[in-house]
């Protein structure tokens, strides 16, 4: 299997009017797409813009190397991790490919994989006195978080070649990761390093003002962070927000977007429930209102926008509000300027737009969903002294996904948390153990709030019901149907799933399959299924609004991620009467009725597609009478264990703690 660079490049360039007129200019191009995904605006046309500059510049590196940026920004790690490959291949020697491609094989292999192949390179390739290999093995030893034998290793280069000022830049970097700003910048300065990075200058300059000494925190970024929240925590101590009366007040929910995944629908859910208990004055008067990043019809972050406002929830895209309140100079955070200015983007960008804007709204609580919006507005919550603020997380802590960990993460957490009024929960027990583990915080002091779920609608328009009829014609109008919901990406891993299938149905050949959903990996999908010669009985319905009617075509539906909270998947199909099967992966095992008919895989990260199959297989075998028992049982779990009003009501109560 190639990935979609080699591929292109063994085509070659087919239309000679896409040619762009100089390399300079591709080379921007290029790294302008980038750029635009590291903004989060990541679209499958940036990828194939990059692929295209590739092409018509083969023998240059650099196009090919954002082309691996862009595809390890999509999320597709099992192309990333061919890209990557494939460049290496092409520039063996690259000192920026390469680390890149290690960083890819930790992500997808772990440390001891990644580990044995940078000492397979390094004694294929020895003579680490060679500045470009000596320079490829301390970032990937940096990587692997050997710093100081990074540092080492370039220290014993001789820096006067063509590669000085970017062995410089090296040392520099890890000096600044060890906190040792004043060494970094006179490094920087002394090796004409300056002019590679002058954002990273400007910010050792800034740094090393601020910071005096080593800074145990390190990097500038956390060293900025610690000063901030100390800043804050002094201020709430001394301006201690009100205290919440018996009725609750203003709530704002914060998330990223409004788009069809869990965690949104979650979201939305709670939203709805509290506007219901407001209405009624029940508790809470309200308003609800809700804050996310991005809310772009475009790209679908907008999926339950209109159920929302049905329901008078005002929603809002908080990248439209004035940047400090509008005001630079009057703005609260003017003292702080320098401090926000070393944050990461997304965490200076939360402030930035939110503080001033909270601080007007005034609301009694502020609920931050999942780690990457805790990221980027828990520190402007804070600041702007929100009395009761919700960290309410979804998954297993960064901790334990080290691809998506960031080292103001730690920090952020326990200062949010040492505040009064500032509590973290989360939608099942083993991660909110885990996050108690992770910050060194007292038993049980991570509350829960389990998800709330309701039945989904059978119904579907023709064109659905059309394409149902077509697929169950062709399969004989039976068998048992094995079905999937899931985002086809490395997470949720749909080859595995359909390797589940594949085990099926040479135990049993009427067996047939639906997967709804959409992703980078559907390509790769619908590829295996041919291969597999189960493509016949294998329907990807793709992207849909009407997965209630697919769960009633189903007769037991399976989860294969890697990394989960509380999939609410398992959840709509065990009310829909379905069983399930799926790893153990995060909190899946929580959302599974403790029922034969179901079963929970005994590894989440290389689960045996047998196991599943052998399940499945028995099911297949069950009576009407059986299957219909097994449905009741399924729904009144489901229905008693994740109620809406549940939800809301535990959501009250800890809105209102002191």
């Amino acid at each position: 299997m190639a990935d979609p660079l080699t591929e292109a490049l063994n085509r070659g360039v087919r239309d000679p009017v896409a040619v762009v007129l100089t390399e300079e200019a591709a080379l921007a191009e290029a790294a302008a797409l980038v750029d635009e995904a590291d903004r989060g605006d990541y679209t499958p046309w940036l990828l194939s813009r990059a692929i295209d500059i590739a092409v018509q510049f083969p023998d240059n590196e650099r196009p090919q190397f954002y082309v691996g940026k862009l595809l390890t920004l999509s999320g597709n790690t099992e192309s990333a991790h061919l890209c990557w490959r494939g460049v290496v291949e092409r520039f063996p020697n690259s000192y920026n490919a390469f680390p890149e491609y290690l960083r890819i094989v930790l992500k997808v292999f772990g440390s001891s994989v990644a580990r044995k192949t940078l000492a397979a390179h390094r004694f294929a390739n020895g003579l680490e006195d060679d500045p470009a290999n000596a320079l490829l093995v301390a970032r990937c030893l940096a990587l692997l978080g050997n710093s100081e034998e990074a540092f080492s290793l370039l220290d014993r280069v001789d820096e006067t070649g063509i590669l000085a000022t970017e062995i410089g830049m090296e040392k520099a970097r890890l000096l600044r990761m060890a906190g040792r700003f004043d060494e970094a910048l006179a490094l920087l300065e002394t090796s004409g390093s300056t002019a590679i990075d002058p954002e990273f200058a400007r910010d050792m300059r800034r740094a090393a003002r601020l910071f005096s000494g080593p800074h145990a925190a390190a990097p500038p970024s956390v060293a900025a962070l610690d000063t901030l929240l100390k800043a804050a925590l002094e201020r709430r101590s001394f301006n201690p927000p009100a205290r919440l009366q018996n009725s609750i007040g203003g709530v704002v929910l914060i998330g990223g977007s409004l788009g069809g995944g869990g965690a949104e629908r979650q979201l939305a859910y709670t939203a709805l429930g509290l506007s219901a208990h407001a209405d009624k004055g029940d508790r809470i008067h309200g308003p609800i209102s809700i804050f996310c990043r991005k809310l772009d019809r475009r790209r679908s972050n907008d999926f339950y926008l209109a159920r929302l406002e049905s329901a008078n929830i005002r929603v809002s895209d908080y990248l439209s509000a004035q940047p400090w309140g509008g005001d630079r100079e009057a703005t609260m955070l003017a003292p702080y300027e320098e401090l926000i200015s070393l944050l990461p983007p997304r965490m200076r960008e939360g402030i930035i737009r939110l503080t001033e804007l909270l601080r007007y709204e005034s609301p009694d609580v502020v609920q931050i969903w999942q780690d990457g919006m805790i990221f980027a507005a828990g520190l402007a919550a804070l600041m702007a002294n929100v009395p009761r603020i919700i960290l309410n997380v979804r998954t297993m802590p960064p901790n334990t996904r080290t691809d998506r960990q960031k080292p103001e993460q730690r920090s952020l957490y326990r200062g949010l948390l040492s505040a009064p009024g500032v509590s973290l929960t989360a939608n099942s027990r083993i991660a909110a153990r885990a996050y108690e583990d992770w910050l060194n915080l007292p038993n049980r002091s991570v509350s829960t709030i389990a998800n709330g779920v309701e039945p989904l609608p059978f119904d579907a328009p023709d064109e659905e019901r059309a394409r149902w009829d077509q697929f169950d014609a062709q399969t004989g109008g039976e068998g048992f149907t094995f079905g999937g919901v899931m985002r086809f990406d490395d997470n949720k891993r749909p080859l595995l799933w359909l390797e589940i299938c594949a085990a099926l149905v040479h135990k049993d050949p009427q067996a047939r399959f639906v997967i709804a959903g959409n992703g980078p990996l559907r390509g790769a999908a619908q590829e295996f299924s041919r291969s597999a010669g189960i493509a016949e009985r294998t329907l990807f319905v793709g992207r849909t609004t009407h997965v209630g009617f697919w769960l009633g075509k189903m007769d037991a539906l399976g989860l294969t991620s890697r990394h989960e909270g509380v999939p609410n998947a398992l959840i709509e199909a065990q009310l829909a009467g379905l069983s399930v099967v799926t790893t153990p992966a995060g909190g899946a095992p929580e959302a599974v009725a403790p029922h034969s008919a179901n079963l929970v895989m005994a590894d989440a990260q290389a689960p045996d597609p047998n196991e599943a199959a052998n399940h499945l297989l028995t099911l297949s075998r069950h009576g009407d009478e059986q299957r219909h028992k097994i449905q009741r049982d399924l729904r009144t779990w489901a229905g008693d264990q994740y109620a809406m009003d549940q939800m809301t009501e535990r959501s009250l109560d800890i809105f209102a703690m002191h």
